[in-house]
């Protein structure tokens, strides 16, 4: 449920409009879930849940506002999502004209941007995704309660695990926490020991943990993400994993300290690269995305190939640094001349690592 207020929403409609104008657009028409998300400040279109796109669209004008949902979701966007602004709802029944056709219609002889596809409008997702930055001052807000709440969720659960339990068993400790905690998980991955080496995504499996343990929830709530990866040894520590895991922490604190507006995600690059052969890991970076923003979308890895994407203020990262058998992940965000990693809320062991004179606290592996 949207829990913003209406005025949060306001600003946004505003700041739609500003585009627009800026432009010489008629409408702007959202279907997918994160950018409904965005726009109503955390709430939700969603009824199949691994779809990128939800049951209800939004038709934004200089006019207003309009609903395009069928009848069995649409009372429910309003009334919980949409609580207190004025919103005309186009009410359709499952055996007439689908969301789509319905959009087409009503955006004929207008020039109108879409998240989705529709007859008549002009697609185009990246345009719509940049307007989610910079966020609002109550957006950060709730990343750093969703950051402490998955950083206490992964050590309840990392204290739990025994060696013997199934990854999965894992998997299903994890559903329950968040679940409790009205939290979802987008991506979910659980490895161990030597899958780890091997796999770079270990979905959980049915094998049974032995002595290294990785934990990767990627988690939503108020439609904004904390993606966050841990891991656990127990018994010491061999000393080619920790060298490892270190690389890839210097690497990580290099890219969250770089995180200042007007810088090229393509220079951060450069310098995860860099950092990657002093480690005498040269190649690493080429086998797993190298991150870039997140909040309302899970994760764009793009914009480090994109020569004209910079960091703007008030943004969030998911950066995640891997070297084979380790990962560095955390939630940090901007907020213009100072950066943050709001997934460390002190349950977990962690150290200083410095870069270009600034410094951060990052994970280490916890040794049980």
């Amino acid at each position: 449920m949207n829990t913003a207020g209406v005025g949060e929403i306001r600003d946004k409609h505003l700041r739609v409009m500003d585009f627009l104008e800026q432009r010489g657009w008629d409408g702007l028409l959202i279907g997918r879930k994160d950018n409904f998300a965005w726009f109503t400040c955390g709430g939700t279109n969603e009824v199949i849940v691994p779809s990128e796109t939800g049951f209800g669209l939004l038709l934004i004008t200089r006019e207003g506002i309009r609903l395009i949902a069928q009848v069995m979701d649409g009372q429910r966007i309003i009334d919980e999502e949409l609580r207190g602004l004025e919103v005309q709802y186009e009410p359709l029944y499952w055996y007439g004209p689908s969301r789509e056709q319905k959009a087409a219609e009503l955006i004929r002889g207008l020039r109108v941007l879409s998240d989705v596809p529709v007859e008549g409008a002009q697609y185009e997702a990246r345009a719509i995704q940049n307007l989610h930055y910079p966020l609002t001052d109550a957006e950060i807000a709730r990343l750093r309660l969703l950051g402490a709440a998955t950083d206490r969720i992964i050590r309840r659960v990392a204290d739990e695990v025994e060696p013997g339990a199934k990854e999965a068993d894992v998997a299903g400790m994890f559903l329950g926490e968040y679940g409790r905690a009205g939290i979802q998980c987008d991506v979910l991955l659980v490895g161990s020991d030597e899958r780890n080496s091997r796999y770079r995504h270990p979905n959980p499996s049915e094998k049974t943990v032995g002595r290294y343990l990785l934990l990767h929830p990627a988690v939503r709530k108020w439609g904004l993400h904390a993606n966050v990866t841990r891991l656990v040894h127990f018994g010491p520590v061999p000393e080619d994993l920790r060298r490892r895991h270190e690389a890839a922490c210097r690497v990580a604190a290099a890219a969250v300290t770089l995180c200042t507006p007007g810088r090229a995600f393509q220079e951060i690059l450069a310098v995860q690269k860099q950092l990657y052969a002093q480690s005498g890991f040269a190649e690493e970076w080429k086998y797993h995305f190298q991150g870039g923003t997140t909040g309302y979308i899970v994760a764009d890895p793009t914009l480090a190939l994109d020569p004209e994407a910079e960091v703007v203020p008030n943004q969030a990262y998911d950066w995640f640094i891997t070297i084979t058998g380790v990962k560095v992940e955390e939630l940090s965000i901007n907020t213009g001349d100072r950066q943050e990693v709001c997934s460390m809320a002190g349950n977990w062991p962690a150290a200083s690592y410095e870069y270009n004179g600034k410094s951060v606290e990052l994970p280490q592996i916890l040794v049980r």
